[in-house]
């Protein structure tokens, strides 16, 4: 039986609004995976070298396994919010610490696969103008499912790529929106208000520039709180659609 595709729902990323303002509870581990991860940048950054260059990709790679695991704890909360209207932290935290092995497996696939995109992209790019940027989106597109597969889906974190991949062939359209929504929010939206925001108060902070990574801390927490909201529905829906 072939799964059909699941339908284009833009009424998810409306809802998706009023359900974080009532669960804030999703931003939680978020914000905490992002204040650690700015110390984890602090405490690795280029010192010149090789062994500077060295830390400095170990700390980039540790980061993105933090926020991806915060991610994936907040779409298990997100889950619980969609199907209840109000998510039990201690409930997801439970689960997150349960499905956390599955989550970091996933975690480390997709940061490898950008990895190998941006070397594999900076290779074309003689060739092919852009080359770098189109091969980022392909796979940001493939994998944007990955995280909420390995954390609510049931599967294991190994295979939760080809899972992904397999659901956005499927359902091509709502992978490409919810893909491009959730890079605009997290990769633009959320440190360009970051840093207009920290403009605003670093002067007011007795110069404590760790106030400026705090505000990035937070913002970035929302953006993702919030694409974890859409992500898990989106990812729900393609993974449920109706059998013919």
């Amino acid at each position: 039986m072939r799964r059909a595709p699941a339908g284009i729902d833009l009424g998810v990323y409306v809802a998706a609004v009023p359900l974080l303002l009532r669960n804030p509870a999703i931003i939680v581990v978020p914000l905490l995976m992002a204040v650690i991860g700015a110390l984890v940048t602090m405490v690795v950054a280029p010192s010149g070298g090789m062994i500077g260059s060295a830390t400095a990709g170990l700390g980039g790679f540790l980061t993105s396994l933090l926020e991806l695991f915060g991610l994936g704890a907040a779409c298990i909360i997100a889950d619980d919010a969609w199907r209840h209207g109000r998510a039990s932290f201690e409930r997801g935290w439970t689960e997150a610490g349960r499905r956390g092995g599955e989550i970091l497996f996933a975690a480390i696939g997709i940061t490898l696969l950008f990895w190998v995109a941006q070397y594999a992209g900076a290779l074309l790019l003689g060739f092919i103008p852009l080359a770098g940027l189109l091969l980022l989106a392909a796979v940001a597109v493939f994998l944007i499912w990955a995280i909420p597969a390995a954390a609510v889906g049931g599967v294991p974190g190994a295979a939760a790529i080809q899972i992904s991949i397999d659901r956005v062939r499927a359902n091509p359209v709502p992978a490409a929106i919810v893909a491009v929504v959730s890079v605009a929010l997290v990769v633009v939206a959320a440190p360009l208000a970051a840093i207009q925001i920290a403009a605003l108060v670093l002067p007011y902070a007795g110069g404590f520039t760790i106030a400026g990574t705090l505000i990035s801390a937070l913002l970035q927490a929302i953006a993702l709180g919030y694409v974890a909201l859409v992500i898990t529905k989106t990812y729900n829906d393609a993974a449920y659609a109706r059998r013919s």
